[in-house]
């Protein structure tokens, strides 16, 4: 083959200083086309061939290009998941070989925190990996990916390349989450012992958070010091006191506390973020609110796509609306949510950030309301209305499906016995002379059982009603008087029909029901009546007190002689 030479004609003989071949480098002083090798008319054959006067060999002109691709350029601090970074290298000039490669992060004042690879790459695709937690001195903030590609040493004519892209290293998280109102209500709760001590009523604040996490004064809020993160508190559910610390005062914060929400409530879930990280020697901010943060957003997982402004952190603070109720119907739901949070830089589509999942479990209450009263002791109770809306279970819509369940409930289910000896009250005193119009319900008693399972007729109206307007669905109490003989019933209790006294007598002195319209309806959870078209005489059907009509009940229940009086009264608690 024959050789092949470049004929360089100088017009005059020039002094030139013979130099060597360039060295690999990143001086990014480096001008393009600038000429770092060669000996202007010497002839340098290629192959081995002979050289000739006048002959020189090309020489290798780099001009290195590297572009750099960070798609996804936000990472949980400490995150053990990899941040990629994509990068494209090329030589628009002749060297074709290896070339070196250097790539790192650095902080704001240019001081390398981790390098990704520093050797000889071939040019074409390739990728690196940024994993925050392997960087221990790492804190929130606006770092720089920087590659720099240089020139291989046989390059005459070197021009390196440099390209960096910013990526932001933050700590992302809520501390706390509140559950509101959304399209519904929410309906007030408080306790009524608390650290178990009698009658000690503490009402749930309005702007309690549904759950939390705990943080010591002066520690970092999202992690421990040791740089672990928090988790938010596990569901509190004991029911007659809220979580009390050391000497017996409630503990507000870092707890969870129970919400009810009229049915059908699409709640709005409100997030706080927390503000400070652990980090360096100490508690350091977070990075979300650095100057050109890329725009941050909750989001529930497993979940539809988002739109608009959804979930978006404004001012530390993010909302998520629901799309469906947790309580359709009357119930008790306890639901752990799960969530992650989502990035979105300029220009560019919102993606995950990894490590960034949290979860924490609620308790909602699904109620139609209160009809109880708004001032302690008489707003509803988290016993009351945590044992309501477990028996009802989802059974219910409306104020009369409610009652009913709440008939059977206090009927069969709490394992009540009526007085057969004297048919007297246990749990209920008349607050006024007549001893009938006004009556208080001892209910912090009649949950211990303290005077224990035997009741009357006014116990069981005054449980019956309570139970009910705790949950928004309206009992009044009635008295049937006076003096007036019975059918046979079966008494609270009883598994047969007859007298309820063990002395067989068929007479009520009087008698103590729940109406929702000053008796035109009745539900009774005290007896039950002989459903069938002959109430007076065998056989006897087993008929519940659930909606029958004043008329109709009457009718069952006495012989003759009875009538209402105080037809809407209501009973107070304590």
């Amino acid at each position: 083959m024959p050789r092949v030479r470049f004929r360089l004609l100088l017009a005059a003989p020039v002094a030139l200083a013979i130099g060597c071949g360039s060295t690999a480098n990143f001086d990014d002083d480096v001008q393009p086309g600038s000429d770092t090798g060669g000996i202007p008319g010497s002839d340098t054959g290629i192959g081995g061939g002979d050289s000739a006067p006048g002959d020189t060999l090309l020489a290798t002109v780099c001009k290195a290009k590297v572009d750099l691709v960070v798609k996804k350029p936000v990472a949980q601090l400490r995150d053990k998941g990899a941040m990629s970074i994509a990068l494209t290298l090329a030589d628009d000039g002749s060297a074709k070989g290896d070339h070196p490669l250097d790539v790192g992060v650095f902080d704001k004042d240019g001081t390398q925190m981790t390098s990704l690879f520093s050797g000889k790459k071939s040019l074409g695709s390739a990728s690196f990996d940024f994993v925050p937690s392997s960087v221990t001195a790492l804190v929130p903030g606006k770092y720089t990916v920087r590659a720099k590609l240089g020139c291989p040493t046989e390059a005459t004519n070197a021009t390196p390349a440099k390209q960096e892209s910013t990526v932001w290293v933050l700590r992302i998280g809520a501390k706390a989450l509140n559950v509101e109102k959304g399209t519904g209500a929410r309906v007030p709760l408080m306790y009524h012992a608390v650290n178990h001590a009698f009658k000690a009523y503490y009402s749930i604040p309005d702007a309690a958070p549904a759950s939390a996490m705990a943080i010591p004064s002066g520690e970092p809020e999202l992690d421990t010091p040791a740089g672990v993160a928090r988790n938010f508190a596990d569901l509190w559910t004991t029911l007659d006191s809220p979580m009390v610390d050391g000497s017996g005062a409630v503990i507000e914060t870092g707890t969870t506390s129970p919400i009810a929400l009229t049915i059908g409530s699409k709640p709005d879930l409100v997030f706080t973020m927390g503000k400070t990280a652990a980090g360096g020697a100490g508690n350091v901010p977070t990075g979300l609110e650095l100057e050109g943060a890329p725009q941050l957003r909750v989001a529930l997982d497993d979940t539809a796509a988002l739109t608009g402004d959804a979930g978006v952190i404004k001012s530390g603070v993010a909302t998520l609306s629901l799309a469906a109720s947790p309580v359709p119907a009357i119930q008790k739901a306890d639901l752990t949510l799960k969530w992650h949070f989502e990035a979105k830089v300029t220009g560019g589509d919102w993606f995950t950030v990894g490590g960034t999942n949290q979860t924490a479990a609620v308790r909602i209450y699904g109620v139609l309301g209160n009809t109880q009263g708004t001032a302690a002791p008489n707003i509803p109770w988290v016993a009351v209305v945590d044992d309501a809306t477990t028996a009802i279970a989802g059974g219910a819509t409306d104020e009369n499906g409610a009652r009913s369940i709440l008939v059977k409930h206090v009927y069969e289910d709490l394992k009540l016995t009526y007085d057969r000896k004297s048919g007297a009250s246990h749990y209920c005193g008349a607050t006024t002379s007549d001893g009938y119009s006004a009556e208080i319900f001892h209910l912090s008693s009649f949950l211990t059982r303290r005077y224990g399972n035997i009741v009357n007729c006014s116990d069981c109206a005054s449980i019956l009603s309570t139970y009910a307007n705790m949950i928004g669905a309206k009992l009044h109490y009635a008295i049937i008087g006076w003096g007036f003989g019975l059918n046979p019933i079966m008494g609270i209790g009883s598994t047969t029909f007859g007298s309820p006294f063990d002395s067989g007598r068929f007479s009520f002195s009087y008698h103590a029901v729940t109406t929702p319209n000053a008796t035109a309806n009745i539900f009774d959870a005290t007896l039950a009546v002989d459903g069938d078209s002959d109430p007076a005489t065998d056989p006897h059907v087993k008929e519940l007190v659930q909606n029958l009509t004043g008329d109709d009940y009457l009718k069952r229940l006495s012989t003759g002689g009875a009538s209402y009086k105080y037809a809407d009264q209501i009973t107070t608690v304590d």
